[in-house]
């Protein structure tokens, strides 16, 4: 059987941090994904709610010719190409928005993103209601969606979602007539699940989360990598 391996990355590759930026991709994950994605002829793809900028500075020159979805689905980088939306300021202004609403508050954390805007509120647990009260009037006056995640509420647009991305990746000369595996951890993978399901695939959850909505189970970032190794074998 040809295998497609498509993998979240906060949380599934990386362990969450206290705050986006503290997340840093050591050289052993580059091996790793190094490795599979030879195994299995480059049918290895990142599917992520971080912005492909995001993920490209995490990566610098590490897998480029890795097949990557940012932003939920937004956008798509295949053999260095990128597909996507026109990139707009509107969320460098709700960035400044934010700042004005959140920047003294202890504990909430804004990350702009090119398609995006996520506050989180790891820090601060008790500023949740706050957070959700002010992401959900954005999104009203914007005509953006509310995307919750772990300790984080996202103003993202309308339209695609990981599942989007998980259908356009398979469509993909390389990953035709291969049957995908997908890895995440978090509410928004759950799209991404069902896609793979859909395609005669396997959905493999990180925690508890989503593990109702997934086919196998894994407890943290380390059983990731172990069964990603497997899963290239």
């Amino acid at each position: 059987m040809r295998t497609a391996l498509l993998i979240d990355f906060d949380g599934t590759l990386v362990d969450i941090r206290s705050t986006p930026d503290a997340v840093k991709v050591g050289p052993e994950l580059v091996d790793v994904i190094t490795g599979v994605s030879r195994r299995l002829d480059g049918r290895v793809a990142i599917v992520s709610g971080r912005s492909l900028a995001q993920l490209e500075d995490l990566w610098p020159g590490a897998m480029p010719d890795m097949v990557i979805a940012g932003s939920h689905g937004q956008e798509l980088k295949v053999e260095g190409a990128v597909d996507g939306p026109v990139h707009t300021d509107l969320f460098t202004r709700l960035a400044s928005l934010a700042t004005a609403q959140f920047g003294d508050t202890a504990g909430v954390v804004i990350e702009e993103k090119t398609f995006g805007l996520a506050v989180h509120y790891r820090l601060g647990t008790h500023h949740k209601r706050r957070v959700a009260a002010w992401t959900s009037t954005m999104a009203e006056e914007c005509d953006l969606l509310v995307q919750q995640g772990d300790m984080v509420f996202e103003l993202r647009p309308r339209g695609s979602d990981k599942g989007d991305a998980v259908r356009a990746i398979m469509a993909l000369d390389r990953f035709q007539g291969s049957t995908p595996i997908f890895i995440g951890d978090d509410l928004t993978d759950i799209p991404a699940f069902h896609a793979v399901q859909a395609l005669g695939g396997t959905a493999i959850s990180v925690g508890p989360r989503t593990a109702d909505h997934s086919d196998e189970q894994l407890t943290d970032v380390a059983s990731v990598l172990t069964r990603i190794g497997e899963i290239a074998a």
